[in-house]
Order: C-alpha cells, then sequence, then structure tokens
C-alpha cells in the first residue's frame, strides 16, 4: 500500500521544537503600555521562528494588591527579560520600588536583560538619574544586562519607522541568544509525544 501525500508530507516535516522565552513587562498607564507593546512586537518579530514567547504584562497600580505583586515579583524572578515601561520621575513610587527589589534579591544570576523604557525624555540619564541608579542597582544584584530607552509622547503620534527602537531592538537582540539560560526545548506533552 502506498503512503498518501498526506503521511508523506507529515513525515518529510521537520519540526523543530523553539526554546522557552519568558518576559515580564511592568508599565505605568496606556502610553508607557503601548510603547512597551511597540518594542515587545519588534522583538517577537526577530525572534519567534526560535523561541516560544511567554509574556505577562503588569500594571504598577494593580502591584499595590499583594497578592498581584507577589505573582508579579516571581514572574520576574525566572524571566529572561524584563522590561519596565515608566515616566521620567525623579524616584520610583513605593509599589515599583518594593516590587523590584523583591524579585531583584531572589534573582539566580541567570543571564537575563532588565530593559528600561523611560517616558517623557529623550535624555534619560539626566532627567531620571536617581530611578537609573536604583535601576542599575538592582540589575547589578540581579546579575542582569541593562539597557535603557528614552522616548517622548504621546506614543500615538510617534511612528514606529521614525523611532528610536530599532536602535533598541539592535541592541538588545544580538545578546538574547547568550540570555537563553535553558538550551533545552520546550517540555511538550500530548497524544503524540
Amino acid at each position: 500500500m502506498k503512503n498518501s501525500v498526506a503521511n508523506e508530507k507529515v513525515s518529510n516535516a521537520n519540526w523543530d521544537p523553539k526554546y522557552p522565552f519568558d518576559l515580564v513587562v511592568a508599565y505605568e498607564d496606556a502610553d508607557t503600555r503601548n510603547r512597551a507593546l511597540l518594542l515587545y512586537d519588534r522583538l517577537a518579530q526577530q525572534l519567534l521562528d526560535d523561541y516560544d514567547f511567554q509574556c505577562s504584562w503588569w500594571k504598577f497600580e494593580h502591584l499595590a494588591n499583594p497578592i498581584l505583586q507577589q505573582e508579579a515579583a516571581d514572574s520576574a524572578v525566572d524571566a529572561n527579560m524584563v522590561i519596565l515601561s515608566i515616566h521620567a520621575h525623579q524616584e520610583l513610587s513605593p509599589t515599583q520600588k518594593a516590587w523590584v527589589d523583591d524579585w531583584a534579591a531572589r534573582r539566580q544570576h541567570h543571564k537575563a536583560a532588565l530593559v528600561v523604557m523611560i517616558a517623557d525624555t529623550t535624555q534619560p540619564e539626566r532627567d531620571a538619574a536617581p530611578v537609573l541608579a536604583h535601576l542599575r542597582n538592582a540589575a547589578r544584584i540581579s546579575g542582569m544586562d541593562f539597557f535603557l530607552h528614552g522616548f517622548e509622547l504621546p506614543v500615538a503620534s510617534v511612528r514606529l519607522a521614525g523611532t528610536a527602537l530599532p536602535d533598541l531592538v539592535a541592541a538588545i537582540a544580538p545578546p538574547l541568544h547568550g540570555i537563553i539560560y535553558q538550551k533545552v526545548p520546550a517540555t511538550r506533552w500530548g497524544i503524540n509525544e
């Protein structure tokens, strides 16, 4: 009996499992969320063929709830990348600070990245220096690479092609292969496994 065309396609298919990539995004409001979403979309376009993205999104005002704050911190402890999209402030809010300090202290120093996106500025080093000092210290304590990106609002009027996001993605993308600490494909299960 001959193999059917369908069986031939299945047997010839080259299925390569993807590596897991956990991403945690924390943001202040709709504008900062939208900017983080643009970065997420750019990263996904470049890396989706090789990595299985799992992303959790956290609005800082919701982290005032201790249960949600703990869940968000637990997510960040094991994440390959944490993205903070915030406004240019002189200090982190108590909620933001508690959340960052919690997960930074508990990380096991596996390769990862902390990406800080600061709204309302093109010079974040000047406009948010105390915040950046705290976040750089958190990255150092947790053994994470640190990336910084400042941008002006409103996001709605900014076209992706005219932003500096491609530069940020270019800076982040090459080290991602080193950031992935598990080179084991994601565990799959099912009837055929």
